[in-house]
């Protein structure tokens, strides 16, 4: 329901008392929003000036929806062809961003493929001043060689926008037994919302003299991955900290490939919201 995702809203004109009475409205059906039916709709959908925004699809399209009559007022999509298909998380993830830029709004979502996207809200039209005429590529600028087709990283959560950044977490291939101790390492970033330019990054693996890096032992934190933020972050923004629940290193069950504490695997991690610092873990 917010940046803090307390999930709280009155929803006033319905009460236990008119509950049993609401009927279907209308129905909006996403079989044709890519090559084949979803099967795994879990995405949340924004509603913002009677508009409603949502991902959906196989391919992941983002569409606007008359919130009366169900009406779709513009679609996009990208085809993402071979990274699509090898993207670690697919189908139509858990939803978006809406940030209110004073012209009528933008959206934002993450592709299948890991791309970072900025639609007008009110067109549907990419953002030509953002990144790439409207795409930030997010196996680049990753502090680590990815290979834009194959590199296991993705993400399925919705984008948080607070404060003009947009901060991207990273989540990998469902399972906890991967096929080698190695992986790409899930860092977070922060880009510009207006610009798309980085503005930072946190290292989950801390590197080199970095703090936590001598809580991986004999070296294990050159080469082990993962540790990335699949789910919702959250964001206090008047104490201007964004708050990360980072997940297990590669794998999930076995950690006799990564001696030590493995800061900040299991971790809540509280940064600052316009330069990444770690505040507390």
């Amino acid at each position: 329901g917010d940046l803090a995702g307390t999930r709280y809203s009155p929803l006033d004109q319905i009460t236990r008392d008119n509950f049993k009475t609401l009927e279907v409205a209308w129905r909006f059906k996403t079989d044709n929003l890519g090559p084949r039916p979803e099967f795994n709709f879990e995405s949340t959908p924004l509603m913002v000036g009677g508009i409603l925004y949502t991902t959906a699809g196989s391919r992941r399209a983002v569409v606007a929806l008359d919130a009366a009559t169900g009406e779709m007022l513009w679609m996009h999509r990208l085809d993402e062809g071979k990274r699509g298909e090898a993207a670690p998380r697919r189908l139509s993830g858990r939803g978006l961003a809406y940030s209110d830029d004073g012209r009528g709004g933008q959206i934002f979502y993450v592709t299948p493929g890991y791309q970072l996207v900025a639609l007008d809200a009110r067109s549907g039209q990419r953002v030509r001043g953002f990144g790439a005429d409207g795409i930030i590529d997010l196996k680049q600028g990753l502090d680590q060689d990815v290979d834009p087709i194959t590199g296991e990283i993705g993400l399925h959560a919705a984008p948080v926008v607070a404060g003009g950044v947009v901060i991207i977490g990273a989540s990998h291939l469902p399972g906890g037994a991967p096929a080698t101790k190695e992986n790409v390492k899930g860092y977070i970033r922060g880009f510009d919302a207006r610009t798309g330019k980085r503005l930072w990054i946190f290292h989950t693996i801390p590197q080199g003299d970095e703090f936590g890096n001598d809580t991986w032992l004999n070296e294990s934190w050159r080469y082990t991955g993962n540790t990335g933020v699949w789910s919702q972050m959250t964001v206090d923004e008047e104490l201007g900290r964004v708050y990360l629940p980072v997940e297990t290193p590669t794998g999930d069950y076995y950690g006799g490939h990564r001696h030590g504490d493995n800061l900040f695997a299991n971790s809540l991690v509280a940064v600052d919201l316009k330069t990444g610092e770690r505040i507390w873990h």
